[in-house]
């Protein structure tokens, strides 16, 4: 059995082998360079032995074809990126946006950084990161909500244009290399928007871009972020494969995710304590415990971290679980 047919089968709960793990991160400063960024991909995945890759460019790669200015500066803890100036100041910007060549500009950039990868680490599974058309609209317009408001059949036609390009550029990263997506979405937590409004421009275009993917990917991930999360409405609206969050900070915890949802779950490295401020004896005892919760659960809990580990965790700290995982299967 390959490692995508075991991913698959963890997917299922049919996976007999022993618990999969993983953790993603941000590279900032080669995360700018796409051959750069495939390099550190390589290196931080092929050291450690990890089961799936998540493909991680900076958080504003998707609206830099938009127009959007991204800051040179990266957050100190998570490494992740912000806009110096924005493409949307008007809601006249959302009627004039058109779509963009996925296979140029920065998107074509990920497309090249999967290409990298695809050849170099053939046989790893890999998902590469797309955010949801509302995350994408949030980050290219700071007073969205009062747009949305003005005229929400005319800013959804606006939608319709970042969806065709992400459902490009999707389609463009599995065919370079990548095996499933890792949709990230914030809107399924208390916002200033209504639960109506995040079916109508959350949830829609979600489901829409996992239907069109499903030609083409093995398997899709949501990525829930934040805290206090409605994980019950992902559960009943959204198809997907497998599940992560910060089950580490927020509700459920990993058994009750396990009764709410059949599947796979990402889920179980404290990444935001023990890894940056625990010992030894701290991390080692974090996964161990998530490595009997999995087992418990058909191996169908995937040891992860709730998002991007911080910059500041260490190499010795992240050696640390490897080490652990990789040692725990010697004994199966």
């Amino acid at each position: 059995m390959d490692k995508l047919e075991l991913l698959l089968n963890t997917f299922k709960g049919g996976n007999t082998n022993y618990p999969l793990f993983s953790l993603w991160k941000h590279f900032p400063h080669d995360d700018r360079n796409f051959e750069r960024l495939a390099e550190a991909h390589i290196k931080f995945y092929e050291h450690h032995q990890f089961d799936l890759m998540k493909i991680s460019p900076h958080g504003r790669y998707p609206v830099v074809d938009y127009g959007c200015k991204v800051a040179k500066e990266f957050d100190s803890i998570t490494g992740s990126t912000s806009c110096e100036e924005c493409t949307i100041h008007t809601f006249e910007d959302w009627e004039a946006l058109e779509q963009v060549n996925v296979n140029d500009g920065e998107f074509g950039n990920q497309v090249k950084t999967v290409k990298i990868l695809g050849k170099k680490l053939e046989e790893l599974p890999k998902m590469m990161t797309i955010f949801s058309p509302l995350m994408v609209a949030s980050k290219m317009d700071n007073n969205l909500v009062a747009h949305m408001r003005e005229d929400k059949a005319k800013l959804k036609k606006a939608f319709f244009v970042i969806y065709k390009d992400l459902l490009e550029f999707a389609q463009s990263s599995i065919d370079a290399g990548a095996n499933g997506l890792f949709i990230a979405s914030q809107h399924f937590r208390k916002t200033d928007l209504t639960w109506e409004e995040v079916d109508n421009f959350e949830i829609y275009f979600i489901k829409k871009l996992i239907q069109e993917t499903r030609k083409k990917s093995d398997f899709n991930i949501i990525h829930i972020h934040g805290q206090e999360i409605n994980f019950n409405k992902v559960v009943e609206t959204i198809d997907v494969d497998g599940l992560n969050w910060h089950d580490q900070l927020t509700w459920p915890t990993i058994p009750e995710a396990a009764d709410i949802f059949s599947k796979g779950l990402l889920a179980g490295i404290d990444e935001t304590q023990s890894l940056v401020d625990g010992d030894e004896e701290e991390i080692k005892n974090n996964i161990l415990e998530s490595i009997e919760m999995s087992k418990k659960l058909d191996n169908r809990v995937i040891i992860s971290p709730g998002c991007v580990i911080p910059i500041t965790a260490t190499n010795e700290s992240i050696e640390i679980i490897s080490k652990t995982m990789h040692k725990s299967r010697k004994r199966v």
